[in-house]
């Protein structure tokens, strides 16, 4: 029988050998109690030793595992191996603190003459846990970057069967991962290019080496478009390929691009060198010859490479350095220069006389200057000749000119006898044979018309050489249509013409020359009649329409040729006739019909078509104000009782120069401008008595304007008169804010800028 203290030692080199495990020792009997631990354990467990002993092992585990802590420990027998171990077992640890703590365990059985007991060896693999999370996070970290890329991407095992790709290619193909996993990628590879890209994919396979190959992938609509792959081997330390990772780029709209620059270099270089003008091609900075075409190597007689680092006065486009300088300057800061009638003298000495237009412009990603020589020698000798023909006709038209006023002046002189000569046969009258009187008519009649043909002639002479001076009155015309019919009136009633006349009920003032319009309407009235057949109709049309008076003449005549009417108002032309000429008529009457309306400022047009008569229209302007008090008022210059400086400001160049006209005839001394700050220099240096500005001006309103010339020394003394188009009261105050006395409401009456004038005037004297 031993001895307690016998029993002890085992106990303490047990302790002791436990104690020198490298890991945390538990040993339990086989009802799961805690009779050894080791310091390891109560440090990993946080208990004393005191606290564990005799304790249930379920204590060092959490509440959840509990339920199953005793059959675990009483299976521990029958789940260990074979040989009675059981080894790596992962569970969960509860510390005291009430934290738990991933272990590793290994359970071992031991047999005894005290019984059996179970040694369990535990072990912290929190650190182990830690980093498989953070792999786990790296390769969640790496999915997520490989799905995020815009190109399509994916991984193959080293046979180069598929394993992995992003979704890029499922959104690009519409094919699921099943359908493309191993080899099924292919079936997307335009049929023309998948032997090839096969063919050389094995072979990378084969070797290891890099892949990559340009190819046509079919897109999920149909289309199919080039991609670039690549494919790169992932190789372990010992060089073995054990995966690849490949890419899948679009370079489609890449190589469209590029296929379209190359086939507009080659449209380019055809164009640069079939061109029929010179082209030279410049460096931007320095100004030298970069390339040149054909043309020029034929114009000049230089080859290309002649031409090549040659700056423009070396093949004579400039006559010295200095003035290429300067032209190369100027394409820098403004891009366009041309010059015209440049002489340039061949290799073989002969002169060309050219035009150039040169730009710059950017090609790729730097400028260059291109110059467009073109060959105009023959076109400059075209020139020059028409030029001299074109003297020589103005010098004949003008001879033809001074020929017909020396021929009317000239048929006025046997005129004047033979008419003289009727009239004192007329006073024979009674002693006069029947065949006397016949003849005297006869005479009479012709007379009459030659007169007018002369009277044609020499109206036509004046007017085209510019000696006809309108004597202008306010007419009524009324009145010129009743006197033009008056002299019409027999010729109608010889062919028994019916003549309609509508004149308008209230007078239409004109200032016009009556004599001349007379003439309008007698021509016009004439033509009407002598190309209307007997028993037609005729038609005289006056009316008001807007702001002009306008005269219809109409006829059922014969009316006028296509082909003839664009040229019907040019002197001498007329329509074909027969040999009997029974029109007569020198075709100038038209003509003058132009030609004195549109003295008067007025136009006239014709309309007709053959076989169903012709109309005339003459418009003539009407004033503002078409009476004639308005006009008296407007003409009499000697009115002015004292001249004024009188400043007119306003953008409408007529309204300018209409009221300066004015003004002037009224002896006032007149500046005029059409924007606001030529005005507000131009008060300060013209400094007037009165002021009319316009409100919309440009730069500076007429508010503006009106403020900056208040400011000037002498401003506040200046009449200002605003004229607008605004009459609102809003608009009368805002006038007055702005320092304006007057307010005129467009189109102001020329009398109430003179009433103004003249209380100026009173002021003044």
């Amino acid at each position: 029988m031993t001895t307690p203290e016998h029993n002890m030692e085992p106990a303490i080199r047990f302790q002791m050998f436990l104690d020198s495990a490298p890991d945390a020792m538990v040993v339990v009997d086989q009802h799961g109690d805690i009779v050894f631990v080791n310091a390891l354990a109560t440090k990993l467990f946080g208990y004393q030793t005191d606290e564990l002993l005799g304790h249930h092992v379920e204590m060092l585990m959490p509440v959840s595992l509990r339920d199953n802590g005793a059959a675990t420990t009483a299976a521990g027998k029958t789940t260990c191996s074979s040989d009675g171990i059981l080894t790596n077992q992962e569970l969960i640890g509860l510390r005291k603190n009430g934290t738990e703590v991933p272990l590793e365990v290994s359970v071992n059985l031991l047999e005894t003459n005290h019984g059996v007991f179970i040694p369990i060896a535990v072990r912290d693999v929190s650190h182990l846990q830690n980093g498989g999370f953070r792999l786990h996070q790296s390769n969640q970290q790496l999915r997520y970057i490989l799905d995020s890329i815009p190109e399509c991407i994916a991984t193959a095992d080293p046979d180069g069967k598929v394993t992995y790709y992003n979704p890029q290619i499922s959104e690009f193909t519409g094919l699921s991962f099943e359908q493309i996993r191993g080899s099924g990628w292919t079936q997307f590879i335009h049929p023309e290019d998948v032997d090839e890209q096969l063919q050389q994919w094995r072979h990378c396979i084969a070797t290891g080496e890099t892949f990559e190959f340009a190819s046509r992938f079919r897109r999920h609509d149909g289309e199919y478009r080039w991609h670039i792959s690549r494919a790169l081997p992932m190789r372990d330390p010992v060089g073995n390929v054990i995966m690849w990772v490949g890419s899948n780029t679009d370079i489609h709209d890449m190589k469209v691009a590029r296929a379209d620059l190359q086939i507009s270099e080659v449209r380019y270089r055809r164009l640069f060198e079939a061109a029929k003008d010179g082209i030279l091609i410049l460096d931007f900075i320095n100004g030298r010859i970069v390339d040149a075409n054909p043309f020029m190597s034929d114009l000049l007689g230089y080859s290309h490479e002649d031409f090549l680092g040659k700056e423009l006065w070396e093949i004579g486009l400039f006559q010295d350095k200095a003035g290429n300088e300067a032209a190369v300057k100027t394409l820098q800061n403004t891009g366009y220069l041309r010059y015209e009638h440049l002489h340039l003298e061949s290799t073989a000495g002969q002169t060309v006389e050219v035009e150039i237009v040169a730009n710059a412009y950017r090609e790729g990603d730097h400028q260059v200057i291109q110059c467009n020589i073109r060959d105009i020698t023959e076109r400059s000798r075209l020139e020059k000749l028409l030029q001299s023909q074109t003297t020589e006709l103005a010098n004949l038209h003008l001879r033809k000119d001074e020929f017909l006023a020396m021929l009317s002046h000239e048929l006025r002189s046997p005129l004047a006898p033979i008419a003289n000569a009727v009239q004192l046969l007329s006073l024979q009258q009674d002693s006069e044979t029947r065949i006397q009187q016949q003849a005297r008519n006869i005479i009479e009649r012709q007379v009459g018309k030659l007169q007018h043909l002369v009277d044609d002639l020499l109206e036509v002479s004046r007017i085209t050489s510019g000696r006809v001076q309108l004597r202008q009155e306010w007419v009524a015309v009324s009145g010129i249509a009743e006197g033009a019919v008056e002299t019409v009136r027999p010729l109608m009633e010889q062919r028994h013409h019916e003549l309609d006349i509508i004149l308008p009920v209230e007078p239409i003032w004109l200032h016009a020359d009556a004599s001349r319009l007379d003439q309008v309407l007698v021509n016009l009235l004439t033509n009407a009649a002598k190309y209307t057949e007997e028993g037609g109709h005729v038609w005289l049309i006056v009316a008001r329409e807007s702001d002009e008076c306008v005269i219809r003449v109409r006829d059922s005549g014969v009316g006028i040729a296509p082909t003839l009417l664009p040229q019907i108002f040019d002197l001498f032309t007329q329509a074909e006739r027969s040999l009997d000429r029974s029109q007569g008529g020198l075709g100038i009457g038209l003509a003058l019909v132009q030609r004195l309306t549109e003295l008067h400022g007025g136009s006239v047009e014709a309309f007709s078509k053959p076989g169903e008569g012709s109309e005339f229209i003459v418009r003539l302007p009407l004033l503002s104000d078409d009476s004639p008090h308005s006009a008296d008022i407007a003409i009499k210059a000697d009115q002015a009782s004292h001249a004024l400086r009188v400043l007119v400001v306003d953008d409408n160049e007529d309204t300018v120069q209409g009221f300066a006209m004015l003004l002037k005839a009224y002896s006032h001394e007149v500046r005029t401008a059409q924007n606001g700050i030529a005005a507000v220099q131009l008060a300060l240096e013209f400094k007037p008595q009165v002021a009319m500005l316009d409100i919309g001006l440009p730069e500076l309103n007429g508010y503006e304007v009106a403020k900056q010339i208040r400011k000037q020394p002498g401003g506040t003394k200046i009449v200002l008169i605003a004229l607008t188009g605004y009459g609102q009261e809003s608009d009368r105050e805002a006038s007055t804010d702005a320092g304006f006395d007057y307010h005129l409401v467009k189109p102001a009456k020329f009398e109430q800028l003179l009433q103004i004038l003249s209380e100026v005037e009173a002021r003044v004297l």
